[in-house]
This record gives C-alpha cells, structure tokens and sequence, in this order.
C-alpha cells in the first residue's frame, strides 16, 4: 500500500475497554488516527508512539513524559509496513517509565471504587428519588408496553394464560379481596389484579399497579389469609412504586455499564423492565418495607397480617427438596429476618382475626383457574 494512504486499524483510548475502528495515515508529523464522524484526527508523534510488534499484528502504545497513556493500536501487519515503511526508524524507543503502573492501578482502582459507591448508595438514592416524580399515567403507560414480553418470559417464550372470566365467581372473589386489602392503602390509583395459570409460584406488580398472582400461590395456600398477605405486599410495592424504582436504577446502572465498555446505547426500557421483572430481586429495604404495608393492610382489613409467614414457613417446609422453590421466589427472597420482623410488626394484632374472603368466596377464588382465558401477550 501507497504511503499517504488510509489504512484501517482498532484504537484503544485507554479509557474504555473496547476498540473504536479508526483509519491510519503515516503522515510527517507521526501517526494520524481518524476516528469515525466529524472528530479531528489524534496526531501521536513519532517519539511518542512505540512499535510493540509487526507480527501476527502490528501493536503500538503511546507513551508521553515517560508515562504510558493506556492508548493502543492494533493494525494489519502487511498494510502497516507498507504505509509506514519510510517512517519505522522514527518510532520512540523503550518503555515507560514506572510511574505509567502507578497512574493506571490509582486510575483503576478510582474507577472501581466509583462504581461501588454508584451501585451500593447512588443508583438506589437516585432510583428512590426520582420514581415519586414520574407520573403515574408515564407509569402506567411503562407497565403496559412491557406486560406482553413479561409474560412471554414467564411463559418461556410463549404467552400464559389469565386465570378466571370477567363475572365468574372466582374473579368475583379475587376482586373482592382486592377492594378490602385496597381500603387502607394510600395508592395513587386503583391497582388491577390478574392470576396467572403457571406453575412457577411468584408474584410481582408491574409499573401502573397491575398485580400478577401465579396459580400456585393460590394453590398451596392454606387459608384466603395466606393468599391476601402476599397480595397485600405486592399492594406495598405498588405503594412505594418499586418497580419503577427497579426500572430507574436498572436503567442508569445499565447505562452506567455501557459507558464504561464503550456501548452507550444501553438496553431497551422494555427488556432491562422484563427482565427485572422475571428475575431480579429486590432489596432487602422495598422487601421490608412492603411487609410493612402487607401488615398494616391486613390488619385495617381485620385479617391475621402473620398468614403471610405461615405461608412462607410450610412453602419452604414442604418444597425443600425442589430447585423450583428457590427459582420461584427469587425475586422475594424469603428468610428467617423477614419472617421474624413481620411477627414483631404483628404482635399486637389479634390471633387469627376474621377471613378476608367467606367460606364461599374461597372456594371460588381456588377454583378461578379452571376456567382460561388468553393473556393479553396473546391477543396483540
């Protein structure tokens, strides 16, 4: 190849692990690096550039003031020694200096401890901060453009079916359910509950308060009480707007990432929200703050707020034999601190109280899945 001609190379600014694909001219000055759009060419004299290699590659570094920059080239090696052959004696010789390890391990580990604190303490206050702000039909509006790929998720790859017609009795009694445990929140709009006929046993609320119970909640449930606790504290999330808080943090820690791998197009809303959704857990702060809400509404509602650990408690007793039961809750995880706060919180509500639902409103709500209907990731 001609000298004067552009040669293509990979270029490493030393600040981003990842290449920018660049175009090389020998030029008098030195090494001419033209990077994509309308960005001045980078000029590395000749003294500073160092030759590392011609073969299998060409390599080169740049080093300034005795100090490596980080900045690497990497070049076809035949199109490289013919570009540059008139100029290979004017590379710089030898290396830096030690106080180029220096600069890079304080620069790294500056950089590490960035992310840290971003990860632990400024993501998280950002994400609570911020969710309050956005209104609540942006949220509800979120919530809807990512239900049908939430639910093709959980139905690994193919939609799910809801769980009880419109007027049947076992949506009659799920509603109800939902109007008594609703009385005492504080909600910024009523929240919509649908089950789910799937056998993974979970719950979550998407953004805009529309509440997913799975069918097996419903199934091991041991009393309408069980059922109502876990229903109340997904009511807790909607309260606290959790996943919108998931989705804020989930964002920017993704952008965050893609900035520092050089990508900053980042993911989708739709698919960092799904994904949050499918399988992400949340902190231990919304877990606890949401058992809050599940017992104060539980107990406005005149039920027994503790139903929720005795579900807890015989789910994990009888199942501790099957991966599922860690699959399935991995987005509520379920310890010994949780159960235990939750019958402090408790303590001085009345054993037992009186069911949420009648005799025969349970025995509807635990037959609402015998009848199907398509999810709405099947009808769109």
């Amino acid at each position: 190849m001609d000298q004067g001609m552009d040669i293509p190379a990979r270029y490493f600014d030393g600040v981003r692990p990842v290449p920018q694909p660049v175009m090389l001219r020998a030029v008098p000055q030195g090494v001419e690096i033209r990077l994509s759009g309308e960005v001045p060419p980078i000029v590395w004299p000749f003294a500073e550039a160092r030759l590392d290699s011609l073969k299998p590659e060409a390599r080169l570094h740049r080093v300034s003031r005795n100090i490596d920059t980080g900045e690497r080239l990497v070049v076809e090696a035949e199109a490289f020694a013919s570009a540059f052959a008139p100029y290979l004696k004017a590379f710089g010789k030898g290396r830096a200096g030690e106080a180029s390890g220096l600069r890079i391990a304080l620069w790294t580990g500056g950089a590490i401890a960035s992310v840290v604190f971003l990860f632990f303490v400024g993501l998280p206050l950002l994400a609570r901060v911020l969710a309050p702000l956005v209104p609540w039909s942006w949220e509800t509006t979120l919530g809807k453009s990512v239900e049908p790929q939430v639910l093709e998720m959980f139905g690994k790859g193919s939609a799910v079916q809801l769980c009880g017609e419109e007027n049947s009795p076992g949506k009659a009694a799920l509603d109800a359910m939902v109007a008594r445990l609703s009385a005492g929140a504080k909600l910024p709009a009523p929240v919509k509950v649908e089950v789910l006929d799937t056998a993974i046993t979970n719950a979550f609320a998407l953004p805009g308060g529309h509440i997913y119970l799975f069918r097996p909640i419903i199934e091991k449930a041991g009393s309408p009480d069980e059922v109502a606790g876990v229903l109340a504290h997904e009511i807790g999330h909607v309260v606290h707007r959790d996943a919108m808080r998931g989705l804020i943090h989930d964002g920017a820690l993704s952008l965050l990432i893609g900035a520092v791998l050089g990508d900053v197009t980042g993911g989708s809303t739709v698919t960092v929200l799904a994904k949050m959704m499918a399988g992400s857990a949340y902190s231990r702060e919304n877990e606890s703050e949401a058992d809050r809400v599940s017992v104060d509404l539980m107990r406005h509602a005149g039920a027994d707020p503790r139903a929720i650990n005795g579900f807890f408690r015989r789910l994990g007793a009888g199942e501790k034999s099957s991966p599922s039961i860690l699959d399935a809750l991995s987005s509520h995880p379920v310890t010994a601190e949780r159960i235990t706060a939750v019958e402090k919180l408790a303590a001085d509500a009345p054993q037992g109280g009186k069911p949420i639902l009648s005799a025969s409103e349970w025995q509807a709500l635990r037959g609402i899945c015998n009848q199907t209907r398509p999810s709405p990731a099947a009808k769109s």
